[in-house]
């Protein structure tokens, strides 16, 4: 899969994101080594430490199902933010140094590749 197929199915998951305070919505698409997509959104809480990141969603999703290899990860955001510091922590720990593809949803056509190396160069464990 393309990575601007894998951003447009993070934009599906961007749409069911519950972002009722920040109003800032995030999704998050997985691709499977078996080519399956798995999707994660932001879903926040009055309780703000209880809210979850799209990333960690889509990757506790995937290991909820017993999904344990994969390709590549798109996340989308209104601004092309870079995963949160507990995000990258566990993207290091399951999903190891794939492709991250990071975009907006006005472009999809237009994005950046990273790999957890360089967003997180000193991971914990």
């Amino acid at each position: 899969m393309s990575p601007e197929k894998l951003i447009k199915e993070a934009i599906i998951a961007q749409s069911r994101a519950k972002a009722n305070f920040s109003n800032f919505k995030v999704g998050s698409a997985i691709l499977t080594k078996d080519d399956k997509v798995i999707y994660g959104c932001n879903i926040e809480s009055a309780a703000y430490p209880s809210t979850m990141c799209a990333e960690r969603v889509a990757i506790y999703s995937a290991i909820s199902q017993n999904i344990t290899n994969f390709k590549s990860i798109a996340i989308i955001s209104p601004s092309s933010a870079k995963p949160c510091g507990p995000c990258r922590q566990i993207i290091h720990e399951y999903l190891g140094n794939i492709p991250i593809y990071i975009s907006n949803e006005k472009n999809t056509k237009e994005f950046e590749t990273y790999f957890i190396k360089d967003l997180l160069p000193y991971p914990f464990g």
